[in-house]
């Protein structure tokens, strides 16, 4: 692979990873369940190491690393404040908006990871890639936990 698509794939990853830490950071704000609140600040912090990361294997490359979000992210994020609203902090609903999220993440990594990125690059985005199936598998459990909670 072209060093150039190389910087490119871990520039979109790093957009990725900076949608998930604001993601989290605004579902801790708006979740009631102090739980919930610690996992969601948790996964935004981890997000905030992925982008340095993504950035300094950039920048290792040559390249420019990616500053910020996407319009996209803005949007989701926008989603889990109305979501919220709705709601009222309800945990199932917010987490159900940061499970969409990290579904979405799963997507870029993957697209990535099928690539012929490699080297140190590739084992940065294997480990980040195994880290957002970790947290599906968690907030999957997580809802699980939430339903069992309220019978209907």
């Amino acid at each position: 692979m072209v060093i150039e698509e190389t910087i490119s794939r871990l520039n979109s990853l790093i957009e990725t990873s900076r949608n998930g830490q604001l993601g989290y950071a605004e579902a801790a704000r708006l979740v009631e369940d102090t739980q919930l609140q610690t996992v969601f600040e948790g996964y935004s912090k981890e997000r905030a190491g992925f982008v340095k990361a993504l950035q300094a294997e950039v920048t290792k490359l040559g390249g420019t690393p990616a500053e910020s979000g996407t319009l996209g992210a803005a949007l989701h994020r926008g989603w889990i404040e109305l979501k919220a609203a709705v709601t009222l902090g309800d945990g199932a609903a917010i987490l159900a908006a940061c499970e969409t999220g990290e579904n979405s993440a799963w997507t870029h990594y993957k697209h990535v990871v099928d690539s012929d990125i490699s080297g140190e690059s590739r084992a940065l985005v294997d480990k980040q890639w195994e880290k957002v199936k970790e947290a599906i598998a968690h907030l999957q459990h997580l809802q699980g936990e939430l339903s069992v909670e309220k019978p209907e």
